[in-house]
């Protein structure tokens, strides 16, 4: 039996199936179907090289950017480029899968309103949801642990699923005429400010 470097093992794992999808993205580069497969190869040889192999988190966008950048490396090494091949090149976008700002943002502010809702429910639900839902311990391990019934362990579970729901429901808007009315006081009060 062979014996794999990880590099060998994560090229198979993470970068062999997306050969279809970058030979597509690469005839889209080159128009030519023969050096379309060059670009892939060669971008496939210089990521073997690349010593942060391990930290390319989205190695698809990785390498179209290589390949972009690889189609543009030899336009301008060749003395004639047909103009087609020029726009082909700068129409090709890399979509950036990293999240956003506000995605960033919002994610952590939905992470710390789920920890408020786990910090909310009873310590026997708490437990229990935390086994099952963040620990990814299987129902039969859990009731054996705790040392109660598997009914009693999807009642909890089921009473926890529940309360987080509710905890995590957005909170509805009033409508307008529910919401209480300014006075004229309130509103000269208000316009006397912003002058």
């Amino acid at each position: 039996m062979s014996h794999l470097r990880p590099i060998d093992q994560w090229f198979m794992d993470q970068i062999l199936p997306l050969e279809p999808m970058l030979l597509a993205s690469a005839r889209k580069l080159v128009n030519d179907p023969d050096a379309a497969r060059d670009l892939v190869q060669e971008a496939f040889a210089r990521l073997l090289t690349v010593e942060g192999w391990a930290q390319i988190e989205a190695p698809h966008p990785y390498l179209l950017r290589m390949m972009r950048n690889l189609a543009f490396e030899k336009l301008r090494r060749a003395k004639i480029a047909r103009f087609e091949q020029l726009t082909l090149a700068e129409d090709f976008d890399v979509v950036d899968e990293s999240p956003d700002a506000f995605r960033v943002l919002s994610g952590r502010e939905q992470l710390a309103q789920l920890d408020a809702a786990l910090k909310d429910l009873p310590e026997r639900c708490r437990r229990v949801f935390v086994m099952r839902r963040i620990e990814e311990r299987s129902p039969r391990e859990i009731a054996k642990h705790l040392g109660v019934s598997p009914s009693t362990l999807e009642k909890r579970l089921a009473r926890a699923h529940y309360l987080v729901a509710k905890a995590l429901a957005p909170t509805p808007a009033l409508p307008l005429e529910d919401r209480p009315a300014k006075t004229d006081e309130g509103r000269r009060k208000n316009s006397t400010k912003r002058s």
